[in-house]
């Protein structure tokens, strides 16, 4: 999905709208089918996670530990290298592609540990809810077998990893079509304007594949569907933007090239509000499915944090210094997604289409690793 940056709230995305299928993998099952076992011991490194947070609605016998093997035993390592092959195109991944890709990985590669494995018996792996924690990357020691179709490992060592993934992964993302359609360019102030890059409609695969690291529960991955057209900010609304509207600047780290922070909701609605009456055009708040679109340039490739590092609207210096990378905020995850806006002339998500999905209402947002929307923009869903 997508980038872990634990930054405060900026001022949400500016976006001008014109005019987002739920993966499930077979759970292990209670089948009595023997077991074909491999005596020798083998290690395997890749994303661990509770198999509950593979399935679309998991029942109480699928929450069992699971490792999505990335490295650790040449068989695996031409396994990944065919998938690879196969399954992830040059030109990048789109919804489907992204969707073949998770299940070749779940297919071949997932490893369900076994219950009973004598390093289960730590006290950390222990705990009920390890359905609701983040994937630790890991190497898994212990003998395979096959059961039912699946492949388990009765562990006899778990211990971090380092993961390394195919190199192809961490390219950056290229949007399939050039974008040849005019910007439209917001006017702030008298001298100060914004300028809105067009972002056309189409389908991707929003969340975090489960074979990736690091992965939360939070970030399923679901196909998702834009059916119109719109413009999203080309860079973050920097505070001499914010200052020439409210006449106010909340932000700790002052600069006014810097990304506003700490803004209030209802100040960020009035924001809006007024350059929606200056410039005849309503802005508004994205929905994230608008804004994890553009921020992957329509793309379903995977959402690696290393592949922003250089685009991180805080920079490198946090709040103390613009991003290097600010001019390509359009394409940027991290931290951007609390430095714009949008703006449309239809109400938010009424050309977002996305299959149903889980009950996630007892998981905290802000647990997960990428950055969040503000409080009132995750409970609110106002035009």
């Amino acid at each position: 999905m997508l980038v872990n940056h634990r930054n405060r709230s900026m001022l949400a995305l500016v976006a001008l709208v014109i005019g987002l299928n739920v993966c499930a993998h077979a759970a292990p099952g209670d089948s009595q089918t023997p077991a074909t076992s491999h005596a020798s011991e083998i290690t395997l490194k890749g994303s661990m996670l509770c198999n509950g947070a593979c399935l679309h609605d998991p029942k109480k016998d699928d929450h069992v530990l699971a490792i999505y093997a990335i490295d650790g035993t040449a068989e695996v390592r031409a396994e990944v290298a065919r998938v690879m092959k196969e399954c992830y195109p040059q030109t990048g991944l789109d919804a489907d592609a992204a969707q073949k890709l998770l299940d070749e990985f779940s297919a071949g590669l997932k490893y369900y540990i076994s219950p009973d494995s004598p390093a289960l018996k730590d006290p950390k792996y222990q705990q009920k809810s390890h359905y609701c924690q983040p994937a630790q990357a890991v190497a898994v020691t212990g003998t395979v077998a096959l059961k039912d179709g699946n492949q388990w490992i009765t562990a006899s060592r778990i211990e971090p990893a380092t993961l390394n993934y195919p190199q192809q992964m961490y390219a950056p993302d290229r949007p399939f079509a050039k974008n040849d359609r005019e910007p439209v360019i917001l006017k702030v102030s008298d001298k100060i304007t914004l300028k809105c890059v067009y972002v056309p409609p189409g389908k991707f695969l929003m969340g975090t594949p489960q074979y990736m690291w690091p992965f939360y529960v939070e970030e399923y991955p679901h196909a998702v569907t834009l059916t119109k057209p719109y413009y999203l900010a080309e860079i973050p609304v920097t505070q001499e933007m914010f200052e020439a509207v409210m006449r106010s600047n909340p932000s700790p780290a002052k600069g006014g090239q810097l990304p506003v922070a700490n803004p209030r909701f209802a100040d960020i609605e009035k924001f809006c509000r007024i350059l929606s009456e200056k410039n005849g055009r309503r802005v508004r708040l994205p929905s994230d499915a608008e804004w994890e679109y553009a921020a992957r340039v329509g793309t379903s490739n995977p959402s690696f944090p290393r592949k922003y590092k250089d685009q991180n609207s805080s920079g490198a210096e946090g709040l103390q210094g613009p991003a290097a990378g600010q001019e390509q905020a359009a394409q940027c995850l991290g931290a951007l997604r609390h430095g714009q806006l949008l703006v449309g002339n239809h109400r938010r998500q009424r050309h977002v289409q996305c299959p149903p999905q889980r009950d996630r209402s007892a998981l905290s947002p802000a647990a997960r690793g990428r950055p969040q929307p503000p409080p009132a923009q995750r409970t609110r869903h106002r035009q």
